[in-house]
Order: structure tokens, then sequence, then C-alpha cells
């Protein structure tokens, strides 16, 4: 995910005001003016809905991307040592591309909540971080020395060697990307028996030799993995055998100079020993924040696709850059985009699952539900509009990027935006 936001701040309508108000009193009784969403409290209430998003959620999304990580760690691991022995085939290269894109699906919907472990500990930029610098990477794989060191027999000390050495703009997905997609396709077996590279497009890289692409790339999908693993122990606290790899690498396994987890924190908003001062400040860092619901609506329609597009609404924006485009390689730029909407239908509807349909008892959806229908179906047309938008663009985005639909779908993060802002808004205007 790019590190440049846009911060949302939008006024609530004097309307939406009034019918929320309205709307609320309806579950409250006639001698109690404390809010109600049934038969708890509003803060009761958003608590829970805290502990589901958690539960339900985010942890969930994190485990799948760790098992989906791990998997394309160990098909990258076959594919190299297939390479080194002469017996490679297209079905381990295609294998190692669908797992990519099971893990990218992962990461993609987990970045409603980048609140966590993802910005303090910088693992965002360090595995997601895009233009792949396409230059540099070419220099480093002629640097046979420092090749070496991620090149051992001792795996573990490759992804130790790689993690400490190299900047972002060579790690992470984009560069494991590049390595095993050609023009939006699995890269042919051929290729990686051949003796030299034939890629010459953005950067020559007809003087590097496979075998070499792919030992970086082993210690790089094997640096994501355990970036990963962070995230979901982080979060967590669980998987006991994620544990151990990261306590074995010293690697983080909890917040910042302490021993609880991402996911005790939030649980505990407005409690002692959380971050959050109060539940609806934990509420609003998820729903507006800036790596929260609010930070990745604007991040997708404003510089995912607006960049490219030239949007013309910020400086970042200004002139259209046809190399800022997210999985140029793998074509998988629209479907980074529309599961990066589905992260923010997972956070209001307080569920996670594979076929995007599990739901939460406590959620966003079902608060609006009871307080303010109106409002709630609003931001529910707007993420599945958006999602529509995304979905009716004219793939590949690397090559359609000015194409019409693509405003069209801009507007539509715009407007959806403008809608998490109502909701939260309206949120935190509830007293007792």
């Amino acid at each position: 995910m790019n590190k440049i936001f846009k911060s949302a701040l939008f006024l609530m309508a004097a309307a939406t005001m009034t019918m929320g108000m309205a709307s609320c009193s309806s579950d409250n009784d006639d001698n109690d003016s404390t809010v109600k969403v049934g038969d708890l409290t509003e803060e009761e209430y958003l608590s829970k809905t805290l502990n589901e998003v958690v539960d339900n959620t985010i942890d969930p999304t994190y485990s799948e991307m760790a098992t989906n990580a791990t998997n394309f760690y160990n098909q990258m691991k076959t594919l190299r040592d297939a390479v080194k022995n002469g017996n490679a085939t297209q079905t381990m290269v295609d294998n190692a591309c669908t797992s990519w894109k099971a893990a990218r699906a992962c990461y993609e919907k987990s970045e409603a909540f980048l609140l966590g472990a993802a910005s303090d500990y910088d693992i965002d930029p360090h595995i997601d971080t895009w233009p792949l610098d396409l230059s540099a990477l070419h220099t480093q794989l002629l640097k046979s020395a420092q090749l070496a060191r991620y090149t051992t027999d001792d795996e573990d000390a490759n992804i130790d060697n790689i993690h400490g050495d190299l900047n972002q703009n060579l790690l992470g997905f984009h560069s494991v990307e590049f390595v095993v997609f050609r023009d939006g396709e699995p890269r042919k077996v051929s290729s990686f028996n051949s003796t030299y590279d034939d890629y010459n497009d953005r950067a020559d890289f007809t003087d590097i030799k496979p075998i070499d692409e792919l030992n970086f790339a082993v210690a790089v999908a094997g640096d994501l993995m355990g970036s990963i693993y962070e995230l979901e122990v982080c979060w967590s606290g669980k998987t006991a055998d994620h544990k151990t790899w990261l306590e074995n690498h010293e690697w983080h396994t909890s917040m910042p100079s302490s021993d609880i987890t991402y996911g005790e924190n939030m649980k505990n908003a407005g409690k002692s020993g959380s971050i959050y001062t109060s539940v609806k400040s934990a509420v609003s860092a998820l729903l507006v924040g800036d790596q929260g619901c609010g930070g990745i609506c604007d991040e997708v329609g404003q510089t995912k696709m607006g960049k490219p597009y030239g949007l013309n609404t910020n400086s970042e924006n200004a002139e259209s850059d046809p190399n800022y485009i997210e999985s140029p390689f793998s074509h998988n730029s629209l479907t980074d985009f529309w599961d990066n909407i589905q992260s923010i239908k997972n956070i209001w509807f307080g569920g996670y699952s594979t076929d995007n349909t599990k739901t939460g008892t406590y959620s966003f959806h079902n608060y609006f539900a009871k307080l303010n229908p109106t409002l709630g179906a609003e931001v529910e047309a707007a993420i599945d509009d958006a999602q529509a938008k995304i979905k009716a663009c004219p793939a590949p985005f690397v090559n359609n990027y000015k194409n019409a639909q693509v405003k069209t779908a801009i507007d539509a993060c715009t407007t959806l935006s403008n809608e998490l802002t109502k909701a939260n808004d309206y949120i935190q205007s509830q007293t007792k």
C-alpha cells in the first residue's frame, strides 16, 4: 500500500443529524436518555462490534494470508530446486503464481486495517511498495558477492540477510511478482530453463540468469512470509509455530514495548492499557482513519487509480504516471482495487470468508440497521457501487488506466469515502 494518504475531512449534513437523532430514539425507553442498540447501550454494542471485527475479520484474514504466504514460499523453493536440477515444469510455475495471487488477495483485503503492526513496524511499505525499481533490481542481481548472502544453504539466514540488507523498493509482493509473472500470465518454464532472461521492457534483464532471479526471489518470498507472520501474531498472538519462527528470528510478536497484541488493544478500547482512550476513538480509527477504511478508500480512488489516470486533485496525481501501477506484471491491479473495497465491506459487516459472505452478530451493519437504516443503506450501496464500477473497468488496468470508466470508478470511491465519514460522524454524535 502506498504511504501517502488523503485524509477525509467532511462535515455531516444537518438533515442527517436530524434523521439520526430521531431514529436512535426508537430504541430508548421514555425514562432513559441513554442511546440503546437493542438491549445494549451504544458503547456496549460498539465494544462488542470491535471484538467481532478482531475475531471474525482481522484475525481470520491474517491467518489465511499466513497460510498462503507459506505455501508460496515453499512452492518457490520447489521451483528453484527443480530449475537447478533441470526438471522444472510449467505446473510448478503455475502453482507458485496461484499461491502468490491467494496471498495477495488476503493482503489487499487487509488494507482497511493497517492501523496496527502494518504501520507501526513499517511492514506495509516493506512488502507492498511499488513501482518496483527494476533498474536497481537489475543492478542487485549482478552483485554476485551480495547475492551469495541470500543463496546460502541456510534458508533462515538468507531471509534474515535480505530482510536487513535491502530497501523496500526491491522487496515484497512486487519483486517476486516480476520473477514469476510476465505480461499477466505465469512465466513460461522455458524462460527459467534458459541461460539468460529475455525480459527487455522497462529495463534490460537479458544479461541476468533466471536461476539468480529465483535464488533472490526465494529469499524475498521468505521475507514476505515472515513479515506476514508478524502481522498475524502481533494481532492475534496465535499460531504457535509462526510465533516461534518470529522469536527465533527476533522479529516482532506484539505491540511496541508491550506484551499485548493489537487485537487485545482494540478489544480493550476505552480501558486501561489500550492506546484508544474510548471505544469511539477506536471506531473512528477503523472507519475513517488514514490506516482504516477511509484511508484505503481514498487511496484506491485518488492514488492507485488516480495517479496513473492523472486525476489532478492533488500534487500526487497532478499528472498521469503510467509507471505508478500496482501489480503490473500479473495484471492483478483491478483485482487488488476490488479487494481493497472488500476489506471495507468486511469491516462493516464484521466477517471474513473466501466467498465474502460471512457476517458478524455485532457489526456496523446491524448498528445502523437499528439506529439509522437510511444512512446504513447508503454506505452499503456505496460499497457495492464502488466494487461494481471497479469491476466494470476494462482489463488489464496497465493498458487501460486512462479509460473513462476509471474516472467513474474513482468517483464511486469518493462517494464511498463521503458516506463512511457520515457514518462515523453519526456514531460520534450519539451521546448518553
